[in-house]
């Protein structure tokens, strides 16, 4: 009896201990499941990762069965956010198999579609109809649907009326969207109508709206996740802008993506980074970046898009490797349904058979790649290449028409612009047509220049030489060999290199026939003055401060080696800017104790110098207006003296550009406010009436804020003049810090500032001029006086009709509203009038 009841007691303190166990197996899931999504929520997802994997595997221990769907799939976010692409992808599968789960269906297609893998996408067409025909969807699923299929039809090369319907679709509908939707999926549907935009072909302009709303509302809302994703985006459109501008963009995607731990996002931005590098024509940089971006599609098991690199390896001739890549690429693109991107790799197949003059080859597949562009509707691609075509025949006439027509089209790519200017140049040049050569390789020039293309300057003067060739001016054209060699060997081309080594053999060759007590001093008279032109020409051509000093830059480092360069500019006798210019030619604006020392040594001495300071040498340039005043000095920062001949060259060529240095001073004073250093009113209004126009051409939104210091004659009368400047200051430095790089702060005059909004719909604009009034509630006088303003916003997208001066109207009665209810507010036009 004792013994029965001793086993007894044993056996009820094993079944207690089990439980008090298992209990605290399902404190600790639920405490992983929590974790998990707090991480999530938070965008630390390899965090989540591992607590999801500490919570499925404590699921296992404690039921035998799987977790339920809802854990599933919030795995599955996980792991698609985290960059775990292919594991999501089976994941999202297996879910719609087997609950035929709505919202896996949707992500496997977003994934499908990032992967570029579209055989789920074929295997799973009919179940997208059907259910985006289905009465019981939300919005939200039926834009979701669409996106996903408008996406499959885009890459597969069939009908995309689709994505022509939704676009049609948000023109009427953009308003009740934004307001049925939650915010994150109105950016994301915006997002991805963009996307679709994009692989249609539409250009930047009738797209950028889109973008630059997205860009607004994940700002506005802190979606850092799908700012990284817009950040990305927005670097591709605006290739057609500045492929600087593109390249800060796509900088600021891939620091969110590996500040996020995103590698799939850190993968794309990368990729899409070293083609920014090669148009720029940093070769090294861009070809690091592309093992980069492959080895983290290697760690991540995800698609790392090669085609970029096929175009790196096309545009320095390197085709040996462009042809490897090809060939890797065609089986997988192949079986992964992948129609476009097997269209892209055969076309830059095609684009080496031309380059190469494979005449004989190229007649006999011209066929099939007519037939295949016309299938895909590929139009430009298809002229693009029956213009190399025709050129690699020698049927000039067709080449010619094809080029000249296509360049007269206002929405072509700047990358299809480059390469029909080149094919048309070296046509001109065969055909001796003289005069629409100069007329077009200017026009060649201008568009590398204004775009930031400078990968492909040594084409430029690639065929300026080919045509002084021609025309047997030989002096003139071993400069210009001369000088395309030097890009050329920047950009790694070594076909090239070689061509214009044999070339200039030749030249020389026949230039012993001059003189020789003539032919080596006019060649270094002629070389040294075809230079010195051509870089006057190019700093004359710069519109603004900033592209002076680019450009200043880009003529020392071509002709000289020297690590620095300082631009200090006088405006007035108080306001000054100090600029450096890096070797990729971005400007920044800098304060250094050394720096402002030499710049005092060149003000005093009034004169061309060179003085040590901290074993480095100053060699300081001023430039002196009519009156014979500094308005500027050039400093030049370097280990050792230049040469003789250097300084000479530097003070002659700075003298003849001295009179645009002046110019641009004075469109900055012109332009800027002195005191606030915002945009004038002036400027500001003219700057206004153009974003007016853009809204009448591209339906872009717009909105106007002005905000009034409120009781400023008080601060005034109380503090003094000099403190109510300060105030006035550090408000307009408050508002530029609080809007995007894009957005334009001006003066409007006294204390009243404004604020052009681009691109931005009425809610945003509100967003943003509260968050203005936020940051200027900061702002004290001596810890005890707080700073406030009222302020005004109107907006386009409330009345359609409106004229760029009722904006204004419309914004200051909204402001003088918010003045005369208690100030310290924010008031829009529409809700008060």
């Amino acid at each position: 009896m004792h013994d029965k009841k001793i086993k007894g007691i044993v056996q009820n303190g094993e079944i207690s201990a089990r439980n008090e166990e298992a209990t605290q197996e399902k404190s600790t899931l639920a405490y992983h499941l929590v974790e998990a999504k707090r991480y999530y929520r938070r965008d630390l997802f390899s965090t989540a990762k591992e607590s999801m994997e500490k919570a499925l595997a404590q699921y296992q221990k404690l039921v035998d069965r799987e977790p339920p769907v809802s854990v599933q799939l919030l795995f599955g976010n996980v792991l698609e956010r985290g960059g775990h692409l292919k594991q999501a992808l089976t994941l999202f599968n297996e879910q719609f198999t087997k609950h035929n789960s709505i919202y896996a269906l949707i992500r496997l297609g977003y994934i499908s579609i990032d992967l570029r893998d579209l055989s789920l996408l074929k295997r799973y067409e009919n179940a997208y109809l059907e259910r985006l025909h289905s009465p019981s969807l939300t919005i939200n699923q039926k834009l979701h649907l669409q996106v996903i299929l408008g996406h499959y039809y885009s890459y597969t090369g069939r009908d995309t009326s689709l994505v022509h319907e939704m676009v049609q679709y948000h023109k009427a509908n953009y308003v009740m969207l934004r307001e049925k939707l939650k915010v994150v999926d109105y950016i994301r549907w915006v997002y991805n109508l963009h996307i679709l935009l994009l692989l249609n072909n539409s250009p930047w302009g009738e797209r950028a709206q889109l973008i630059y709303e997205a860009e607004s509302l994940a700002e506005q809302n802190n979606q850092t996740s799908l700012l990284m994703n817009i950040y990305n985006l927005m670097g591709i459109g605006l290739l057609e802008e500045n492929v600087n501008k593109a390249k800060d963009c796509m900088i600021k995607s891939r620091e969110l993506a590996i500040a996020l731990g995103s590698k799939q996002q850190e993968m794309a931005s990368t990729s899409n980074l070293f083609m920014f590098y090669q148009y720029l024509g940093d070769t090294h940089h861009a070809l690091e970046l592309a093992d980069k971006a492959k080895a983290l599609g290697e760690d991540i098991d995800s698609n790392f898009n090669e085609i970029n690199l096929v175009k790196l390896y096309y545009l320095i001739e390197d085709y040996p490797q462009a042809l490897k890549l090809i060939r890797e690429l065609k089986p997988k693109v192949r079986s992964n349904n992948l129609a476009m991107a097997r269209v892209d790799a055969l076309v830059f197949q095609y684009k080496i058979i031309l380059r190469k003059n494979d005449e004989k080859k190229a007649k006999r597949i011209w066929p099939f790649f007519e037939k295949m562009c016309e299938k895909h509707k590929d139009e430009v691609n298809l002229l693009l290449l029956q213009c190399q075509y025709y050129a690699s025949i020698k049927e000039y006439d067709k080449t010619l028409s094809i080029a000249r027509k296509c360049l007269e089209e206002k929405n072509l790519s700047v990358e299809c612009r480059i390469e029909f200017s080149m094919t048309l140049l070296e046509s001109l040049i065969k055909t001796g047509q003289k005069e629409s050569f100069v007329k077009y390789v200017q026009s060649f020039e201008d568009l590398v220049y204004n775009k930031g293309y400078f990968g492909y300057l040594s084409y430029v003067y690639y065929y300026k030489a080919l045509f002084y060739l021609e025309n047997k001016l030989y002096i003139q054209a071993r400069v210009y060999f001369i000088r395309a060699n030097s890009y050329f060997t920047k950009v790694k081309n070594l076909l090239k290199q070689q061509e214009i080594d044999c070339t200039i053999e030749t030249i020389d060759k026949l230039l012993l026939e001059i003189p020789a007590n003539k032919q080596l001093e006019m060649m270094n008279l002629l070389t040294n003055n075809e230079i010195m032109f051509e870089s006057i020409r190019l700093v004359h051509s710069a519109k603004n401060l900033e592209d002076v000093c680019k450009y200043i830059t880009k003529v020392f480092y071509e002709n000289m080696k020297f690590e620095d360069v300082y631009f200090h500019f006088i405006f007035d006798k108080i306001r000054t800017k100090t600029l450096h210019v890096n070797d990729k030619l971005q400007n920044e604006e800098v304060t250094d104790d050394k720096v402002e020392a030499a710049l005092r040594k060149v003000h005093q001495e009034l004169r061309v110098c060179y003085f040590e300071l901290g074993n480095t040498y100053y060699h300081g340039f001023p430039i002196l207006s009519n009156e014979k005043e500094v308005v500027s000095i050039v400093l030049i920062k370097n280990q050792s003296i230049l040469s003789e001949e250097s300084f000479y060259y530097l003070e002659q060529f700075l003298h003849f550009i001295s009179p645009k240095i002046e110019n641009v001073i004075f469109n900055q004073l012109v332009h800027i406010d002195v005191l606030t250093n915002l945009y004038n009113r002036n400027f500001f209004i003219k700057r206004l009436e153009e974003e007016f126009q853009k809204t009448a051409d591209y339906r872009n939104d717009l909105s106007f804020i002005m905000i009034d210091i409120d009781n400023f004659s008080y601060v005034n009368n109380q503090f003094g003049h000099v403190e109510g400047d300060r105030i006035l200051e550090k408000v307009a430095r408050t508002i530029q810090q609080s809007v995007r790089s894009g957005d334009i702060v001006g003066r409007y005059g006294g204390e009243e500032l404004i604020v052009i909004l681009p691109n931005t719909y009425s809610e945003i604009a509100k967003g943003v001029a509260h968050r203005i009034l936020k940051e200027i509630r900061k702002i004290y006088i001596n810890d005890t006086y707080q700073i406030t303003a009222s302020i005004g916003v109107s907006s386009v997208d409330k009345n359609t009709t409106l004229t760029f001066q009722e904006l204004i109207e419309r914004a200051d009665l909204a402001e003088r509203f918010a003045k005369k209810h208690g100030k310290n507010c924010v008031h829009c036009y529409w809700e008060v009038s």
